[in-house]
């Protein structure tokens, strides 16, 4: 009887009327009262759970239980399906490609580890012996190890948010770090590549690819946000780019200074395109176009540098801290929303101490003695 409603539900066993007791509706006599007896346990532990878990009681769910359609608990379900899942809505939200991309990758890689795998098999054990595969196996640096534990730990703590039963192993783990990138431009070697700008064609692909590097390293715009801008998000009057990033949704406000307004007035058609929706760079390289025309630029400045898009946000944030500027303020025209992103920019101590030695009068003499 399940809610005051009762029905039959044949269990597949068959027994003799005068062996059944009508009052207990058990067999008189072992083993069958045990078998029955263990159904009818089994039957209310699965309802128990049901309940628990905010299920409706119903005489179809003890019809569906002895119909083998027992509700899969959430945890001992596909992590492949819930991490697709996951990513898809990501997606929705507008993350970026490279973003994408990268979820992408650590999706093959599990696959490849693990072909089949529950939610519950995911703890500290599966964490460890996967990072091992991808250290041992695969060669990966701790840079590219620690952004696929990240994506992980992503969908466990969705999982967790959406009450699932699964416990984070990630406090657990000692996470592999990247370690902070040292590569940056000079001021000299951004002055070198911004004089191979006479050696390309206007509006083509090399210098376009050239451009948008190097107003990547006058703004510190990444280079999808250099894709993504339009005239719209430039306040020509207070001289400023405004926009959401593409990559964390944030917003950020970068000075135009000379060197930058000099490449946006090279793609305003004679200024006709300020105050419009239009894209800076109408007709624009991808970023692997430009990874790929830098290495030629580099070369041909002399620079022994492995220069690529991030380079240029890496030379900004860089330069920025050796002329001066407050780590505060850094952050901000990075659009960093936690200081602690902006500290990987103090990567050049000894020159930030000799920039400091030619500079500091703090303790002079002079004026101690006024």
């Amino acid at each position: 009887m399940v809610m005051g409603q009762e029905t039959k539900i044949p269990t597949g066993y068959e027994i003799e009327k005068n062996l059944w007791d009508s009052k207990t509706k058990l067999p008189k006599k072992n083993p069958l009262r045990t078998v029955i007896g263990n159904i009818k346990s089994d039957l209310e532990t699965h309802l128990l759970t049901e309940q628990g878990m905010g299920g409706e009681l119903s005489i179809q769910l003890v019809r569906d239980y002895f119909g083998g359609k027992k509700k899969i608990k959430p945890e001992n379900g596909s992590f492949y399906d819930y991490y697709l899942e996951f990513v898809e809505e990501k997606k929705k939200e507008g993350k970026d490609d490279d973003t994408i991309r990268i979820y992408n990758n650590t999706y093959t890689m599990l696959k490849e580890f693990a072909p089949k795998l529950k939610i519950s098999d995911v703890n500290l054990k599966f964490i460890e012996k996967f990072d091992a595969y991808l250290r041992d196996i695969k060669g990966n640096q701790p840079g590219g190890r620690e952004n696929k534990h990240k994506n992980i730990r992503a969908v466990i703590l969705d999982m967790i948010r959406h009450d699932i039963n699964i416990r984070n192993p990630y406090p657990l783990f000692s996470m592999p770090k990247a370690k902070i990138r040292q590569t940056y431009l000079e001021l000299d070697e951004v002055v070198a590549m911004k004089k191979l700008l006479p050696k390309f064609e206007a509006f083509s692909p090399k210098r376009v690819s050239l451009q948008m590097f190097l107003l990547a390293c006058y703004t510190g715009l990444r280079i999808s946000d250099i894709l993504d801008l339009k005239w719209s998000h430039i306040d020509w009057e207070k001289q400023r780019i405004n926009k959401k990033q593409i990559k964390t949704k944030d917003s950020v406000s970068t000075v135009i200074e000379p060197w930058a307004k000099a490449i946006l007035l090279e793609f305003s058609n004679g200024k006709k395109n300020i105050g419009t929706d239009k894209h800076v760079f109408e007709n624009p390289v991808t970023s692997n176009t430009v990874n790929s025309n830098l290495k030629e630029f580099a070369k041909m400045a002399e620079i022994r540098k492995n220069v690529t898009c991030h380079v240029a946000r890496h030379t900004f944030g860089t330069l920025q801290i050796l002329a001066g500027t407050d780590i505060l303020t850094v952050s901000k025209l990075l659009g960093h929303s936690d200081i602690s992103m902006t500290m990987v920019y103090f990567n050049d101590a000894q020159k930030l101490i000799d920039n400091h030695a030619e500079k500091s009068h703090l303790f002079s003499s002079e004026k101690i003695n006024k």
